[in-house]
């Protein structure tokens, strides 16, 4: 029997009266996770249907709510039905804002019942929690109870929060249940069964089986997390994440001298964890930035959620061709060169899993200039020219860079050193002095920090010296200069770039007189 209050949310959903007005005589239950997310007190806005003649319900709905009728599967007949409500008015009794659904676009799925009944149905699911089912129509009477097909125990499974398998071969039957796992626990917040993690463990192989596409779709799930680190060292831990991503196995043993047990993979992982510390605290690091760092990334990448999954993506890649180019040099481990050979492999691994063409690039290129931010904080200052050369050079990349860059320098303190200097992290490193002793390490970490922080200002507070608008274009400098087209053309305008990025030309009659001096030398 599911609780009142799931009962309330399950008929709080605006589509479910007009699901159960167009009923008739077929059997139909409200399954899956509308169920799970209603018992979780989860909003939800997808009503999950099990009925029989699921295409002919589909279709009455559509036509009651004016609809569109959408095949997500003609074989085993799964259809949709999306529809959106307004406002308020109308909402079903005892139903109010404050459960999430006013305004909002709602969809109903319509699943034909497979086997002979619903338990049969239910046998077919993957996991517990997603084998429940309540009777439609909903009881509507004031205190009214719910009762629910529970075969394999989904509600005891909720109420301890744990995700466990529904039977011994569901990960023979669909690999990708592998990752799902982890992607549903870190989106419920459930932990997975001790029996169930065992199994996806010795499972782990059965991954290669499923076509790249899906494994990607499953990763951007889990990339989105917020705790995203935590469920890649569970995924480790299985044996799974250097199943998926092969190419990381070789860090494990790489560099344990520098980055202590766990070598490169250790460092990647803790990168990780910081990037999900970074993406949930902007304003604790950055300050009045946050809100502008977070509308880039949702103007450049269609939402933060997105940005962050790829950030996330690009951090875990982003040293993987360093225990192929380590080396050592004078008794020191070197890895010369694995920025560069880092991103083709990059390259490599998205594209065998599918990812798309943009998602490919923007991380192969994370990976390629993932230390210049570094190269920058070694120099005592840093120029008006090489602000202006790296967002030159990234574009609007830069800002995804320097977060990747924060993440990977952070990564070199633990949790309680890092609490600890991070009031001085956003401060101007060329003018900053603290009493405080810090070892040297630590002061060279802080100021990588701030080197990132300052770049950042750059971009946001002063565009004219990290982006500058042209002031002048090709048949401009042609005109001035008496040129014909070619590669001069270029070159001159690439240095009036430069020199307004340095502050030494501001007016379109500076530029001018710029490159007329230019062309004298």
């Amino acid at each position: 029997m599911i609780s009142p209050a799931a009962l309330r949310r399950l008929r709080a959903h605006p589509l479910r009266p007009d699901v159960e007005l167009c009923l008739g005589r077929r059997r139909a239950y409200a399954v899956g996770g509308s169920v799970r997310d209603a018992c979780l007190g989860r909003m939800f806005t997808d009503l999950d249907v099990a009925c029989d003649d699921s295409r002919g319900l589909a279709a009455a709905l559509a036509r009651r709510k004016r609809g569109a009728l959408v095949v997500l599967d003609e074989e085993t007949r799964v259809y949709r039905v999306a529809a959106r409500k307004s406002s308020d008015r109308g909402l079903p009794r005892g139903c109010a804002a404050s459960e999430g659904f006013s305004g909002a676009a709602f969809q109903a799925d319509f699943a034909e019942i497979r086997g002979r009944d619903i338990l049969s149905d239910l046998a077919r699911r993957d996991f517990t929690v997603d084998s429940i089912a309540v009777p439609l129509p909903l009881p509507e009477a004031a205190g009214a109870k719910a009762e629910a097909v529970d075969p394999f125990g989904g509600l005891s499974d909720l109420k301890w929060r744990l995700l466990r398998r529904t039977g011994e071969r569901i990960f023979e039957e669909d690999p990708l249940r592998l990752l799902r796992a982890f992607r549903l626990a870190s989106r419920l917040g459930l932990s997975i069964e001790p029996g169930t993690l065992a199994a996806l463990r010795s499972s782990r192989r059965l991954i290669l089986r499923a076509a790249g596409e899906r494994i990607r779709g499953e990763l951007l799930l889990l990339f989105c997390a917020p705790d995203c680190a935590r469920w890649l060292e569970e995924m480790d831990q299985a044996g799974l994440l250097t199943t998926v991503f092969e190419d990381l196995e070789p860090g494990r043993r790489c560099a344990e001298v520098y980055y202590g047990p766990g070598g490169v993979l250790r460092h990647t992982l803790e990168a990780v964890a910081r990037m999900d510390f970074l993406l949930a605290g902007l304003r604790r690091v950055f300050g009045r930035l946050a809100g502008p760092i977070q509308r880039h990334l949702a103007e450049r990448f269609g939402s933060i959620e997105k940005q962050s999954a790829i950030l996330r993506l690009a951090v875990l890649l982003h040293d993987v061709a360093k225990p192929e180019c380590a080396r050592r040099v004078g008794g020191r481990l070197r890895f010369f060169g694995h920025e560069r050979r880092g991103a083709e492999r990059v390259s490599e691994i998205l594209r065998r899993l599918r990812f798309s063409r943009e998602e490919e690039q923007i991380a192969s290129t994370l990976a390629l200039h993932h230390l210049r931010p570094g190269n920058l904080a070694a120099n005592d200052t840093v120029s008006n020219k090489a602000v202006f050369r790296f967002f030159r050079d990234l574009g609007r990349l830069g800002v995804s860079q320097l977060l990747l860059a924060w993440a990977d320098h952070a990564s070199y303190l633990e949790s309680a050193k890092l609490a600890s200097v991070l009031r001085w992290a956003a401060r101007d490193p060329h003018t900053f002095r603290t009493r405080a002793a810090l070892p040297e390490e630590t002061a060279k970490t802080l100021r990588h920090l701030q080197v990132i922080a300052f770049l950042l200002r750059r971009y946001f507070l002063k565009p004219e010296a990290s982006r500058p608008q042209r002031l002048l274009d090709g048949r401009d400098v042609m005109d001035a200069l008496g040129l014909p087209p070619g590669p001069p053309v270029g070159e001159t305008l690439r240095k009036l770039e430069e020199a307004q990025g340095e502050g030494r030309v501001r007016t379109r009659e500076e530029a001018l007189r710029f490159i007329r001096r230019l062309r004298l030398r």
